[in-house]
């Protein structure tokens, strides 16, 4: 399999240990990535605020890079991803939106992909599970989607919105045992995190304070914004915080990847706690 890669401004600066565990995951499994010559922002969620046609010609750029390139996209990041996907709901409705960002129709035809969606495509998830060499046996993780994996769904179609399952079943091939749980898809304050802190932090706690009571270890996650949310704005003291894993971390485990390939020494909260099962 070969994907225009596009990492977004998240996974090269503030999540590397992300983009680190997407490429180790890719190279285990066969999947070429090639990253997007030249991408740029996304706009995430500063330029639609600011302009909301600039921020859809911002995401348009990089899809007609990847239509020049006769590429899917993959987008790890769930901000990138749905902006990606919301910018081609965007041309379609306004085609001539086409014309002024200089792109011909077959922007509208890239397939967007996000992780959880790649990792669970039959022929992955079959070599998947022939790769498993350390299965998550006793690890008790709750799959957390936040929202931009999954709204609007006028955009973003891969899963029910509401009830989605992907991210479990994905868990599950991995030998653990994912918690079933009712905060999954609950928004951790995004980019609040800079502005309103204290409602950020009341998020944070609330989703994993669900998560502990629905018998979760830990919190895996496929969005950095969301990662470093979780990680940060946890209230307990250090010693006592839920560790925060990338769904690329848990798959690394399951492949016997090396912790520091996987970037697992830069996370904020220990996970050796959640792995010692």
């Amino acid at each position: 399999m070969r994907l225009g890669y596009y990492p977004g401004c998240s996974l090269h600066s503030t999540a590397k240990d992300y983009d680190e565990s997407v490429h180790a995951v890719c190279d285990a499994l066969d999947i070429e990535l090639v990253e997007l010559p030249d991408w740029n922002c996304c706009g995430a969620s500063s330029g639609g605020i600011l302009e909301h046609n600039q921020s859809v010609g911002l995401s348009a750029r990089n899809l007609g890079i990847a239509a020049e390139l006769h590429l899917p996209v993959f987008a790890p990041c769930a901000a990138c991803y749905n902006r990606l996907k919301a910018a081609q709901v965007d041309l379609a409705e306004h085609p001539s939106l086409l014309a002024e960002f200089d792109l011909d129709a077959s922007a509208l035809g890239v397939r967007v992909m996000n992780m959880i969606e790649l990792l669970s495509e039959p022929e992955v998830a079959e070599k998947l599970v022939a790769a498993v060499k350390e299965p998550l046996t006793g690890m008790r993780p709750a799959a957390y989607y936040g929202c931009l994996l999954l709204r609007p769904p006028a955009a973003v179609a891969y899963d029910d919105a509401e009830q989605p399952t992907s991210f479990e079943r994905i868990l599950a091939l991995l030998g653990a045992e994912p918690v079933v749980w009712y905060s999954k898809t609950d928004c951790c304050g995004a980019s609040l995190a800079a502005t309103r802190s204290d409602v950020v932090g009341r998020l944070c706690d609330n989703i994993v304070a669900r998560a502990r009571n629905a018998g979760a270890t830990s919190l895996a996650t496929a969005c950095p914004l969301c990662h470093m949310n979780l990680e940060t704005r946890q209230t307990e003291a250090p010693a006592s915080r839920m560790p925060i894993f990338y769904v690329t971390d848990l798959v690394g485990i399951a492949l016997g990847i090396p912790g520091p390939k996987l970037g697992l020494t830069r996370h904020l909260v220990d996970v050796r706690p959640a792995m010692s099962v």
